[in-house]
């Protein structure tokens, strides 16, 4: 196993898997002078940040290692798997017009949706079809019949066209890889070339081009063969990791081995407080340690949360999308550090009131008909917005009852292996406590 790394949490992440004994390579500049890293073999996994810099994403097919040395330190994080790309013999299951997508059986009980507008001819109940999985949507796989088939240099999409990932920048490369997909015998594939391409030989682009289409003629066969649904290709596994604010400050340890660093760092980070963290961290050792992350605290306390400013609260979903409210914020209380908070917003739909407890790692939700509570893994609150991640755990207040939207998903999770034995018990404790009206 080889691992890419890129990020906030590259250099905590770095010695943590070079601990354990696990290859890094392709580094950049900084890290590989630090752990004196010279491979550049092409990594079976990479480790991304989140676009809202709320964890990572960890991708190929060694991911399952990787996780587990990540859980050994993010005990209270959430693990999100996806596999994508899976392909499957699907079954026309049914139709829902009010959706307007396919139902599909894929593989025993499992069934997936298929939008309408990407399918063309007759629904027929009960045919055979060719489906991919594009990711997932409460509990069922989100389907496409354009089918995608993973290289370690490309990938190759039926009726595509030629295109470039975006770490392939240079003008060179670009052409190069274009002039090479004009003297293919693509048919009716496009090719998206991804960054390792830019360095490769034609010949060994080319080898893997027609890998790629024999592995695409062998799933046709199985297909045509198939008289029930099943699944024809592995795909690829993706893992979202959300690291929880408590874990954040385990990784400042870690990289705290290999370089100076404050406690906060990787909190500070990922709310883009780069220039801030790095001036800290250059005094760190010239200055007291306390008297520098008081600094930091004076400093952001200066430009807020204020009272009645505009406000943004980021929610982070456990498969690595995002939404964002905005409000005004209200009621703030502050005692060395925000203890709560208020975003109220108004809407065509009506006003709603978000109430931010970060001691409690509870966001409540409350209009004039109902009120929502939302379990977190930590709510940060910094002066222009907070950040949180929503682990689908929810409770509504309706009048003097309260209900869980989902009484087993504490043993779901586990079962799934998407959170620790240790963080299960902390969540059972405050979800408990969140239930009393």
């Amino acid at each position: 196993m080889k691992v890419k790394i890129r990020g906030i949490y590259s250099t905590a992440i770095t010695k943590l898997l070079i601990d354990e004994g696990v290859e890094v390579t392709q580094a950049n500049d900084a890290i590989k002078e630090l752990f004196k890293i010279q491979s550049e073999d092409r990594p079976t996994v990479v480790i991304e940040d989140l676009e809202t810099k709320a964890g990572v994403y960890v991708y190929g097919n060694d991911s399952d290692k990787v996780i587990q040395v990540l859980k050994k330190v993010c005990k209270s994080s959430f693990f999100y798997e996806e596999d994508i790309g899976k392909i499957y013999c699907g079954i026309i299951d049914s139709t829902d017009q009010r959706s307007k997508s396919i139902i599909v059986s894929l593989n025993g009980d499992e069934k997936g949706v298929l939008d309408l507008k990407n399918f063309w001819g007759y629904v027929k109940q009960g045919s055979k079809i060719l489906v991919q999985s594009k990711g997932s949507y409460d509990g069922k796989a989100m389907l496409s019949t354009q089918i995608r088939l993973f290289g370690d240099d490309l990938i190759i999409i039926k009726n595509g066209f030629t295109k470039m990932s975006r770490g392939i920048r240079s003008k060179e490369g670009k052409d190069k890889l274009y002039d090479i997909a004009k003297n293919l015998d693509l048919k009716d594939w496009g090719i998206l070339w991804t960054q390792s391409a830019e360095d490769k030989d034609e010949s060994v682009l080319k080898a893997e081009l027609e890998d790629l289409i024999k592995q695409e003629k062998e799933i046709s066969k199985k297909f045509e063969e198939a008289d029930k649904p099943g699944l024809l290709y592995s795909g690829v596994k993706k893992y979202f990791v959300l690291i929880s604010r408590e874990d954040k400050y385990e990784l400042d340890k870690i990289r705290g081995k290999a370089m100076p660093t404050i406690t906060g760092h990787h909190s500070l980070k990922s709310a883009g407080y780069t220039i801030l963290t790095d001036f800290a961290e250059e005094i760190l050792g010239k200055v007291d340690e306390k008297q520098v992350a008081d600094g930091i605290s004076k400093t952001l306390s200066r430009y807020g949360p204020a009272d009645k400013k505009l406000y943004k609260v980021i929610v982070t979903r456990p498969n690595g999308t995002s939404y964002r409210i905005e409000g005004i914020s209200t009621d703030i209380v502050n005692d060395n550090g925000v203890k709560s908070m208020k975003v109220s917003v108004r809407g065509n739909w009506g006003s709603r009131e978000y109430d931010l407890d970060p001691e409690k790692n509870i966001l409540t939700v409350r209009s004039q008909e109902s009120e929502e509570r939302i379990l977190t893994l930590g709510i940060e609150i910094f002066p222009k917005f907070a950040k949180l991640v929503d682990i689908n755990m929810h409770v509504k207040i309706t009048g003097q009852a309260a209900e869980a939207v989902d009484n087993e998903a504490i043993s779901k999770m586990l079962k799934k292996g998407e959170i620790t034995q240790e963080l299960a018990k902390k969540l059972e404790e405050q979800f408990s406590a969140m239930e009393k009206v």
